[in-house]
């Protein structure tokens, strides 16, 4: 798929970090190849120092239309100040890292994140429509949001209000004795992506609706007799030209969004963000799931749908696909658990990121809404709510 976001982007720029820890490439190769890179992102077409969602990696074009996403830009600038941090400690071994850390630091100076603040509702628009010159009408507008991290960077380099961070959503759902707050769809994704750079600190709020996740899939697989793990991912469908579809697969416990118990697809990526939670469980999921036969030439494939509909009479199907950003996500993770959370210091070693710490130690509200599961067939959606995309 010749198309490229400024996600992927930033997890292929600290992937190659991560390669120079592996001991997979040498520092001049680093240099030589995020040297590169930042040649072509700084030749691209931006709005307010944003990247754009997406671009042909042939032409540099971006691809209409033209649309510039808040969280996919955050993740970009999360990914670039750990980036940054890292590259300074091979510093001492190619000269040519130190430029290129001033570079990196100017396209982080750069971005405008606040372009897309909604100051009166105190929440970030989904983004920016340049086509009609419009920012979005929804919002991101829950804590347990993959925006989660844009939102921390963003109130760290005080480019909006340290008040955005308390008006997101933080209702809590109750699973046995774990409680966490909520996301829209209940992925593992929304949960445990931020993490790869920012901390979660015991007995916080972040730390326990982590834990409160992670019960609520195993829960959902043991119900099964399936391994855990459900995220957004491709599965068994295809498109007219025999793409795979993609989409949410949540566990309804964890999320707003309802009728996400009608499909099981199982996202191996899932497992490997919950790598520095509970490596032990996660490294026993990903042997039950290699055993479905869920792996290739480059590692781990995309999902295994368990949905009888689109399964043709079989057990599972495997999505014999690879996604960069999934197998990004992977490698950061396996990084974080081998090496003491390297990616996650070095995002918090940047001075502007540590100043806000204070926000990741936020306790669970003794009081707080609690949301009530409703079966499943009962759900009509609730006119006018503000949701995620």
């Amino acid at each position: 798929a010749h198309r490229t976001s400024p996600t992927n982007i930033g997890l292929f720029m600290l992937c190659v970090l991560c390669a120079r820890d592996l001991g997979l490439i040498d520092s001049e190769s680093m240099s030589e190849r995020l040297s590169h890179t930042m040649d072509t992102v700084e030749k691209l077409q931006k709005w307010e120092g944003n990247l754009l969602n997406w671009y042909d990696t042939k032409t540099l074009r971006p691809l209409h239309p033209r649309f510039c996403s808040a969280v996919d830009s955050g993740n970009f600038v999360c990914c670039l100040v750990a980036l940054r941090e890292g590259l300074l400690e091979y510093a001492h071994e190619q000269p040519s890292l130190a430029p290129l850390c001033g570079r990196i630091q100017a396209a982080v100076d750069q971005t405008n994140l606040a372009a897309m603040y909604d100051p009166k509702k105190r929440l970030f628009h989904i983004g920016y429509d340049l086509e009609t010159g419009k920012l979005s009408s929804s919002y991101y507008d829950l804590l347990m949001s993959e925006a989660r991290m844009m939102s921390y960077f963003a109130v760290a380099r005080r480019q909006v209000p340290k008040k955005h961070w308390g008006a997101l959503g933080r209702t809590l759902a109750v699973e046995g004795r774990y409680a966490g707050a909520v996301s829209w769809t209940g992925t593992m994704f929304e949960y445990y992506m931020p993490h790869l750079l920012l901390p979660a600190y015991e007995g916080s709020l972040l730390y326990e609706s982590l834990g409160f996740c992670l019960y609520c899939q195993r829960k959902k697989a043991s119900e099964r007799g399936l391994p855990w793990g459900c995220s957004e991912s491709a599965y068994y469908a295809f498109d007219p030209q025999f793409q795979y579809q993609y989409k949410a697969h949540g566990i309804q416990r964890l999320g707003l969004k309802r009728m996400q118990g009608k499909e099981y697809v199982l996202s191996p990526y899932s497992s490997f963000l919950a790598l520095t939670t509970a490596p032990e469980l996660a490294l026993r999921n990903l042997r039950r799931i290699k055993k479905l036969g869920a792996t290739g030439e480059f590692g781990f494939y995309e999902a295994v749908d368990f949905t009888a509909k689109r399964c043709g009479g079989a057990p599972y199907a495997v999505v014999r696909s690879y996604m960069a950003h999934h197998v990004g996500m992977s490698m950061l993770s396996c990084a974080n658990v081998a090496f003491g959370d390297v990616f996650v210091r070095r995002f918090m070693k940047d001075p502007d990121m540590a100043r806000a710490v204070e926000l990741l130690s936020e306790k669970a509200p003794v009081n707080g809404a609690v949301f009530d599961a409703v079966p499943e067939r009962t759900v009509p959606e609730v006119p006018g709510r503000t949701r995620q995309m």
